[in-house]
């Protein structure tokens, strides 16, 4: 269930467990003492999971199943934790078979499409709900353990509570390293401790030295990462201060508190999460044949709130749910993922209690009873399976939603590694996906990166290679195909639904290159750049306000040393011959993303400023002003024999291009 086609299903890689990936391959890198405690990269994680995957790559090297087999395992492994878990709180759950009630558990989370997808997702959700877990079951086991030996068969066992209290301490210390959630669980026990002293304040008293115990350990392990938030508080508050509704009122469709309130209770039956890489958008969390058991085992546990275990099961569901409840997009599967836990033993209550009702009715029937309880789980069994290796498998959203054309790409750029500059445009050589994928192929870079939409850059003297998403960037093919008329195009990359999502145009060796609209003004400056020529976009009649357009070509002799941010500004010479600002853009050509440092020889960069016309345009004559300067200091560029260090193009014909 949860390794079957692991490595191509999820199709794809997204970018997070991309992200995770890198992280974990790095490290493997280093020496265990220089791991962190904290990764700071994509909106901040706690390490653990990283650190397993990181020696997981150690052992098996790079790749996509290399970053699932961590959530994986934690996966399979959650069903015998929740069997010991079931088995040492159902006693005080009273339940009627204790076996069948820890197997029913063990189960049950296999049916929950909820924790398939996430136990087959490379983030690192299903080691915090493997940790959670076995730190219930070690506390219920230490509560349970009596000091004084028993008989079994004439055999005397050790009951001694303290090893499950350092073990329960250990699990609590840990689970801080594991994602966001785990900050509530205090909140679990705070109920229980009242209640504890309540029901059973003589075993509450003889268990405080193992209690103390656990908490000391608790501490101690989960120091360093508290130290690292005492010394980084905007790492503990960032992520929580960006998806958090409370003060956000109707941000991103949520509508407040009390509409979460009524999308999350109804999740279970009805309407889920609509995120197509957590489920099959809007199916509930549990499917027809479970939910009646969860609604009865929540019925059961209400009924008898004020016991022990029953409001451990109360508070620990309705814990687990405030990260959905107070976040955007409820239901949302991922921030709940704490709650698998106590939905599944409310399940095997469900089963239970009813079998113990239907039992007083026909005392000869238990047997009939058990065999049908496990058929239905065996049956939910099936319609998770169908769902996710069938339905969801083959949802279109997947592709969008995995990052599957971007896991296309870098096949692709690993199968033709014939060395031919490549490019992608408007975004990719910054995703992770194609980091990590073509990690294991170093002699193949990752593309080189721009945003065609307001910056192009076309190689000179070499072949060329560019990708181009087909829906985001709407004019870098027609501005290509005009550059290297000998270029050919093809079909890159086709989503499920059979559109086209990336373009792949091939500049042989040899091939023209042309620039048929610039008009040529060449100027040399200095670190490596010259002015090749411009167009220029005058609104017609230059109305106050409108938008000028400037277009630049820079060629590219040697690789800038430096950063640097462009300008182009409106200049009008007055009657004395003094230049006059009167408008302007300045930013990184491409908007940053064609940084001067990545520009490569024989490039020539295309960028795009524009600004807005001021309110009155005196008379005379007009210029654009164009250069770079270091942002820092704002100390520009050299440019030979120029004054101000700035290239004038003009004066302008008003109302011409």
């Amino acid at each position: 269930m949860r390794f079957y086609r692991l490595d191509s299903l999820p199709p794809g890689l997204f970018y997070d467990e991309a992200f995770n990936g890198l992280d974990g391959w790095k490290l493997s890198q280093l020496s265990v003492s220089r791991w962190p405690v904290f990764l700071t990269g994509n909106q901040g994680r706690e390490a653990l999971y990283v650190w397993l995957m990181a020696l997981l790559h150690r052992a098996n090297g790079l790749s996509v199943w290399t970053i699932r087999a961590v959530p994986a395992l934690c996966g399979a492994l959650l069903t015998p934790a929740l069997a010991w878990l079931a088995w040492e709180v159902a006693p005080w759950l009273g339940v009627k078979n204790r076996r069948s009630f820890a197997l029913w558990s063990g189960a049950a989370v296999l049916c929950l499409f909820w924790s398939q997808v996430f136990s087959r997702y490379g983030i690192r959700l299903s080691l915090f709900v493997l940790i959670e877990t076995l730190l219930w079951a070690a506390l219920w086991r230490a509560w349970t353990a009596d000091r004084r030996p028993q008989t079994a068969d004439s055999v005397s066992i050790s009951q001694s509570p303290i090893p499950f209290w350092l073990l329960t301490g250990l699990f609590a210390g840990l689970s801080f390293y594991t994602y966001l959630p785990a900050r509530l669980l205090p909140l679990i026990l705070l109920p229980l401790v009242v209640a504890a002293f309540w029901q059973e304040c003589a075993r509450l008293l003889a268990h405080l030295p193992g209690l103390a115990l656990g908490l000391v350990v608790a501490v101690i392990v989960a120091a360093p990462i508290g130290i690292y938030f005492l010394q980084n508080p905007v790492s503990f508050t960032t992520r929580v201060d960006q998806v958090t509704i409370i003060g956000r009122e109707g941000r991103d469709g949520a509508q407040g508190l009390g509409a979460n309130i009524a999308a999350v209770a109804g999740m279970f039956a009805g309407t889920g999460d609509a995120n197509p890489r957590s489920n099959v958008p809007g199916r509930a969390a549990l499917d027809w044949l479970l939910a009646p058991f969860f609604f009865l085992g929540l019925l059961f546990a209400l009924g008898r709130f004020w016991r022990l275990a029953h409001l451990w099961l109360l508070a620990g569901l309705g814990v687990m749910l405030l990260p959905t409840l107070l976040s955007e997009f409820a239901p949302n599967f991922q921030r709940a993922i704490g709650a698998i836990p106590f939905v599944v033993l409310l399940i095997a209550l469900g089963l239970d209690g009813l079998i113990r009702l239907a039992t007083r009715l026909w005392s000869r029937g238990q047997l009939a009873y058990l065999a049908a309880g496990w058929l239905i789980v065996a049956a939910s069994f099936g319609l998770t399976w169908r769902a996710y290796f069938g339905e969801w498998a083959n949802l279109p959203d997947l592709f969008p939603a995995w990052d599957v054309g971007f896991t296309r790409v870098a096949e692709q750029l690993a199968a033709a590694d014939d060395g031919v500059r490549t490019y992608m445009t408007p975004r990719g050589r910054e995703h992770p996906t194609l980091g990590y994928l073509l990690e294991e192929h170093p002699g193949t870079p990752l593309p080189q990166g721009f945003d065609g939409r307001i910056c192009v850059r076309a190689a000179t003297g070499v072949p060329a290679r560019y990708f181009i998403l087909d829906k985001e960037d709407f004019r870098t093919e027609s501005l290509l195909t005009g550059i290297y008329p000998q270029a050919t195009v093809t079909t890159s990359v086709v989503e499920t639904v059979g559109t086209v999502w990336a373009r792949r145009l091939e500049q042989p060796a040899g091939g023209a290159v042309v620039f048929p609209e610039m008009q040529s003004q060449p100027v040399p400056l200095n670190d490596g750049i010259a002015l090749l020529g411009h167009q220029l976009f005058p609104p017609a009649g230059m109305e106050a306000g409108a938008t000028f357009y400037t277009r630049l070509y820079w060629q590219v002799s040697a690789p800038p040393a430096a950063d640097y941010t462009a300008f182009a500004h409106l200049l009008w010479r007055n009657e004395v011959g003094d230049l006059v600002w009167l408008a302007g853009a300045d930013r990184p050509p491409g908007d940053g993303s064609c940084p001067t440092t990545e520009w490569l020889p024989g490039e020539v960069v295309i960028d795009e400023l524009q600004f807005a016309l001021p309110a009155e345009l005196p008379a005379g004559d007009l210029f654009v002003a164009v250069g770079f300067y270091t942002p820092a200091d704002g100390v520009r560029l050299p440019i030979p024999n120029a004054s101000d260090d700035q290239i004038l193009i003009g004066p302008l014909t008003r109302g011409d291009r």
